[in-house]
């Protein structure tokens, strides 16, 4: 014969049996006399009502135990505490003796005093206390001034045209033209990361400053909360849906605004931070005749997740695959791959995206530009002993560097370099900008692209 028992916490039930043996009294049976079939529906109604019974006692013993016991109203009478013995007064001169408003003791009350006025408080106390305790001083609320710029901002509106078997996508973007822009200059396509807007993105990069002493036009596309509540590219979602779709119509946005504004389509550069790294590697494979370099800052390997499980789990730990086994997917938009000049920067304390991220990419990118193991040069310091030190790995076509790896060490999940009051943007290592500029500078893509009639 078996025992059962049942038991459990808030939201989960467990049963258990034990065999008790032959040898012991049967207890009294309350279902003799029934069927079969009466018989087991009878049981199965009692253990239905007392699993209701226990589940419902432990859902009410977690509430109680989440409340102060004055709003508890199940809640034992205790034995009121002792008051506490009341100060004797030093006797004092008659002379100097002052009277005092008798208080009483505080206690909760039970509704709102209604003659009660409320306290004048500033409106930044307000947000402050609204706002979520910071985590790092990098968290602290900062709000750029879109004045401060040089030059001039331009925002727009994208949408996808309507194809039959395409996911319509609307997507804002940013245009900021510099002071010096000549015709037929340079362009760089900038994706931000989650939690951050297209305006927090340039400010924190400084990526301005380059573009004022260049001439570049900067174009920021911004992911909608209507598609992603955090402003997460869905670069882990590599399908027609959602990956696809956003890598596809950023470069709808790039091709509009290089005719819009003349820009020399052989000197289109594209980069990012976090999910807007591997969103920019999307847009780079899936459209490599526009892009002649792609940038990646803190970004995951690619190819690997095709789930946002998957994608927390490869920024957290990489990938085991071969780049044999997760480029080709990647790559398949366009049967004669060019190949894609690239520049990855990551910090060696980085707890999103995991350090190992960074080799793995430059193993994935140097695979698709078609370079060797052997073709890797051994790792190289700069700036030893300053702020901005950091080691560069690269992997060579002939004499030139082709993909390069710079790892920042003690640098977290932020931008190199960056202003550090606005959030994933660091003051410590090498201004990630210049690096990425420096590299982009003098690469085109030939024979450049032409603009459809």
């Amino acid at each position: 014969m078996l025992q059962c028992t049942i038991g459990g916490t808030m939201g989960f039930v467990r049963s258990s049996c034990t065999d008790v043996g032959v040898a012991l009294a049967a207890p009294r049976n309350p279902h003799r006399g029934l069927t079969p079939q009466a018989a087991m529906q009878s049981k199965l109604t009692r253990l239905f009502f007392s699993t209701a019974r226990k589940v419902a006692r432990l859902q009410r013993n977690a509430l109680r135990a989440g409340l102060p016991p004055w709003m508890d109203p199940l809640a034992p009478k205790r034995a009121k505490p002792k008051p506490r013995p009341k100060p004797v007064p030093k006797p004092v001169l008659k002379t100097k003796t002052k009277t005092k408003a008798k208080t009483t003791p505080k206690a909760f009350p039970s509704k709102p005093a209604l003659k009660a006025e409320p306290r004048a408080t500033s409106p930044a106390r307000t947000a402050k206390r609204a706002a979520p305790a910071a985590r790092h001083p990098a968290d602290a609320p900062f709000t750029p001034d879109p004045q401060a710029f040089a030059g001039a901002w331009r925002a727009h509106i994208y949408r996808t045209p309507p194809v039959p078997g395409a996911w319509p996508v609307r997507l804002s973007y940013f245009v900021y033209v510099p002071p010096r822009l000549a015709k037929g200059g340079p362009m760089l396509v900038m994706l931000h990361g989650c939690e951050q807007s297209a305006l927090d993105f340039a400010w924190g990069t400084r990526m301005h400053r380059e573009a004022d002493r260049e001439g570049v036009l900067l174009v920021y596309p911004q992911q909608s909360r209507q598609a992603q509540r955090h402003r997460c590219w869905h670069w882990y979602q590599p399908d027609a849906a959602h990956g696809y779709a956003e890598a596809d119509a950023i470069a709808g946005i790039l091709r509009g605004v290089a005719a819009e504004y003349g820009v020399d389509t052989s000197r289109i550069y594209i980069a990012g931070l976090s999910a807007g790294a591997s969103m920019a590697a999307l847009v780079a494979l899936r459209h490599p005749r526009w892009i002649a370099a792609l940038g990646m800052h803190s970004g995951a390997v690619l190819g690997a997740a095709h789930s946002a499980a998957e994608g927390l789990r490869v920024m957290r730990h990489g990938t085991r695959r071969s780049p044999e086994q997760t480029m080709p997917p990647l790559l398949a938009a366009d049967s004669a791959f060019p190949g894609m000049p690239a520049i990855i920067v990551q910090g060696g304390r980085d707890a999103v995206v995991d350090p190992r991220s960074g080799r793995q990419l430059l193993e994935q990118l140097a695979w698709a530009n078609g370079i060797g193991l052997e073709k890797r040069m051994p790792p190289r310091e700069y700036g030893a002993g300053t702020p901005g030190a950091y080691t560069r790995t690269e992997a060579l076509a002939g004499r030139d560097a082709v993909v390069a790896l710079c790892l920042v060490p003690g640098l977290g999940h932020a931008w190199s370099g960056g202003d550090g009051r606005v959030r994933f943007h660091a003051r410590q290592g090498p201004d990630a900008s210049q690096l990425l500029w420096r590299f982009f500078r003098n690469r085109r893509r030939l024979p450049a692209p032409a603009f459809e009639p």
